[in-house]
């Protein structure tokens, strides 16, 4: 199973990568990590394939005269002409970049995703970010996930940081969105746009599990694997 992690700079990608895979391997699956972020300074993993031996922004930078950003857009564009390796492991775990936008809405994105036959995502929800946050950063979730065309399942991340009333808050939300609806207080345009949004995420969460875990202490590590057993299941079933 190809398994692409993604998510917003922070929310903690590549040590999820590094800690689930490590899980994986005790479990008794065979793991490959790739990492495909060219600005990283260092992957808290050993790399089967890492893009940094092709190129990185940093080298872009200096060779094309660019800022971060246009280091960073130019870097997709050759990643995505870069061909990825394939491995027949049980699981490919392929951390992406931290500028999630760039991955994701520029043209490159979708492309080096189309590389894998049947990929799933892994989008991690930072849970520091608080529940008033939260219905941005979900929608954002399912921008992502339409925009590259793969099955996507949501996970809130670093629960070790939290106290257990504000996790239990979060879970009452993501259980009964309603709860946050009931707080909009907008008008004219915004109201127009954020009641129609609240009404469609109180369907999307309701039909889809988002486990809580704890990328450096692997709290809820078991769930996630099910969860992506249960994505490749017949029935596709995740709730």
């Amino acid at each position: 199973m190809d398994v692409i992690v993604l998510g917003p700079a922070g929310c903690g990608k590549s040590t999820l990568t590094g800690e689930f895979g490590r899980y994986l391997k005790r479990e008794g699956y065979s793991v490959r990590f790739l990492n495909l972020d060219p600005g990283c300074l260092a992957a808290p993993y050993q790399c089967d394939f890492d893009i940094r031996e092709r190129f990185t922004v940093e080298q872009i930078m200096r060779s094309e005269r660019l800022g971060p950003g246009g280091a960073m857009v130019r870097a997709m564009e050759k990643l995505s002409e870069t061909e990825i390796p394939k491995y027949s492991a049980d699981f490919t775990l392929i951390d992406t970049p931290g500028q999630l936008e760039v991955f994701a809405f520029q043209a490159a994105g979708p492309k080096i995703v189309r590389q894998y036959r049947d990929p799933v995502g892994i989008f991690i929800l930072d849970a520091c970010i608080g529940i008033q946050d939260l219905p941005a950063i979900y929608l954002y979730s399912l921008a992502t996930g339409h925009r590259l065309g793969i099955e996507t399942i949501r996970i809130v991340n670093k629960v070790d940081m939290l106290r257990e009333s504000e996790l239990e808050a979060m879970r009452e939300y993501l259980g009964n969105p309603v709860i946050l609806k009931k707080r909009i207080h907008t008008r004219g345009t915004l109201s127009d746009i954020y009641v129609p949004l609240s009404e469609l995420l109180q369907r999307v969460l309701l039909a889809q599990r988002n486990p809580f875990v704890s990328a450096r202490t692997g709290r809820g590590f078991g769930e996630l694997l099910d969860l992506l057993h249960e994505v490749r299941c017949a029935c596709g079933d995740t709730t």
